[in-house]
């Protein structure tokens, strides 16, 4: 069955409303509460509120795809069979998980993100509709969190992190995380030719004083590693070859080299050594604010079930669940390991994080075949996905039901599936 034309307009704005309210949804506090008083009581048992959130657009989504089953099919059958294992893998462990009531609510939330990413691709598609609302979305809500700062301190600021801005967000990591991707939209917008210079650096510094003021020093390293080659591969200062080229020789003389002077006149250098420079760069200690410790004790935990895990999401669930032992000498009420791969390979096993891994991999392999035909569009698809997993080396995000950029990471996927069907019809003999 040939897909829909391109005037195809049913569903449009149902499904634009599905999309900014479920991306708000992921990024504001869990179920509406600014007070953030209900998590530690709603960890295991779940929120009602969150319920009245999460289950129309489920409904609606699942509809959508039922109406639209022909062009779903088609895309379904381009689905990344890495996620399709993951969401396999995951439901599988409910036959081992510690808390299999915990994980069935996850499910719940992985299987209903997957149906919005579906939906939003099967109706109305634009191939520019996802990144152009991911951009008007994000930084709508980045500007009504800077208006929450002056206007709402007591719920805006984090006292105990020199005031760090929270905005309306869950917390000031979800803040900075969204101002560093706001940057990498705007900017991203420029270096098409889809937006004018004053706007995009206008957003672009709201952006990023916002992402300095939540004191996400992770955000901005993933925009320091994104936003350069992003830039370069639309406006190159020589042809892509011959910079690549002499990127990668010089890049390896400049290692040699230290390598070199550092082992003859130093000897071999220690952690501290290696890391205390850019941790002081980024305004973090040599342990990453404690990261180190809450991955030591978590990997402990891994040890104990290194290939099945403890079940998809049944881990933290604060107290009363298998978590506080793990953080009761360090911050109390902790909800990630603050590494997503150590979390998924906690909570699914080295089955689950090389899946994790092969998703990842291959997502960037798809925008890769894609950023010929589909230059904006790919090219985006792909900075997102690096900026996701560098986010993971020191935040959690990874199929985190529900995280804004897992729900996007979900949209990425299937923005590629439906992109390699239009790619496969057009170029079909």
């Amino acid at each position: 069955m040939p897909l829909p034309a391109a005037d195809d307009q049913r569903f449009t704005w149902l499904l634009l409303t599905l999309f900014w309210a479920t991306l708000a949804f992921a990024l504001l506090p869990d179920g509406l509460d600014w007070a953030r008083d209900t998590a530690l009581q709603n960890a295991q048992q779940g929120s009602f509120v969150r319920r009245m959130q999460w289950m129309p657009p489920f409904i609606v989504s699942a509809l959508v795809i039922w109406l639209r089953r022909g062009v779903a099919a088609q895309v379904v059958r381009q689905i990344d069979p890495w996620l399709a294992l993951f969401v396999g893998w995951a439901i599988l462990s409910l036959a081992w998980s510690d808390y299999p009531a915990a994980t069935v609510r996850k499910l719940v939330l992985l299987i209903g993100t997957v149906l919005i990413a579906l939906a939003f691709q099967v109706a109305a598609w634009r191939p520019q509709r996802l990144r152009r609302h991911s951009r008007a979305c994000i930084s709508a809500l980045v500007l009504a969190s800077v208006a929450a700062v002056f206007l709402m301190p007591d719920i805006a600021r984090v006292a105990g992190y020199d005031n760090a801005w929270t905005g309306i967000a869950r917390s000031k990591n979800h803040l900075g995380m969204a101002a560093g991707l706001m940057m990498v939209l705007w900017i991203h917008g420029l270096a098409i030719g889809e937006v004018r210079a004053l706007p995009a650096l206008a957003w672009t510094a709201v952006a990023a004083l916002t992402l300095i003021m939540a004191r996400n020093a992770t955000a901005l390293l993933c925009v320091l590693a994104v936003l350069p080659p992003l830039w370069l591969f639309f406006r190159p200062v020589v042809s892509m070859r011959r910079m690549a080229v002499t990127g990668a020789l010089a890049l390896a003389a400049t290692v040699v080299t230290l390598l070199f002077v550092i082992l003859v006149g130093h000897g071999i250098p220690t952690w501290r050594e290696l890391v205390g420079p850019v941790a002081t760069a980024v305004g973090r200690d040599v342990t990453f604010t404690g990261r180190l410790e809450i991955w030591r004790l978590v990997y402990a935990e891994v040890v104990q079930h290194p290939w099945l895990g403890t079940g998809f999401q049944a881990f933290w669930l604060g107290a009363g669940g298998p978590a506080p032992w793990v953080t009761q000498d360090l911050y109390g009420g902790l909800w990630q390991a603050h590494n997503g791969y150590l979390d998924v390979l906690n909570e699914l096993g080295i089955p689950g994080l090389l899946i994790t891994l092969g998703f990842c991999v291959n997502t960037v392999r798809r925008g890769l075949v894609l950023v010929g035909r589909w230059p904006a569009e790919a090219s985006w698809l792909i900075a997102f996905t690096m900026f996701l997993m560098i986010t993971n080396i020191a935040e959690s995000t990874l199929f985190r039901p529900i995280h804004f950029l897992f729900l996007l990471s979900i949209h990425a996927s299937m923005a590629l599936a439906r992109l390699r069907v239009i790619d496969r019809l057009e170029t079909a003999p």
